[in-house]
């Protein structure tokens, strides 16, 4: 599900914090912020799904597609969500 606005503002200021600017894989610094989207963990065959539990955040480089998976918790945003989206 795609992260809201305060979401994204917490991963952009997250991944500059780190010095996370530059796509590993061409250099490039044009990541797809407003496309970031929040995605349930793989589950392990017969796993309770475990929804908001532990969740990762993708992000895509707007150059090459390289993507990048970031633990929704170490973010910061776990939690985060809008009531209306029950989780």
């Amino acid at each position: 599900m795609p992260l809201n606005p305060e979401q994204r503002k917490i991963l952009e200021g997250w991944m500059r914090s780190k010095a996370i600017v530059q796509c590993p894989a061409c250099g490039d610094s044009s990541w797809r912020f407003a496309e970031a989207s929040y995605v349930r963990a793989l589950l392990e065959a017969e796993s309770t799904d475990l929804a908001e539990g532990e969740g990762v955040v993708k992000v895509t480089c707007g150059n090459c597609g390289y993507v990048v998976l970031f633990d929704a918790e170490t973010l910061g945003i776990r939690g985060s969500w809008d009531q209306r989206r029950n989780l």
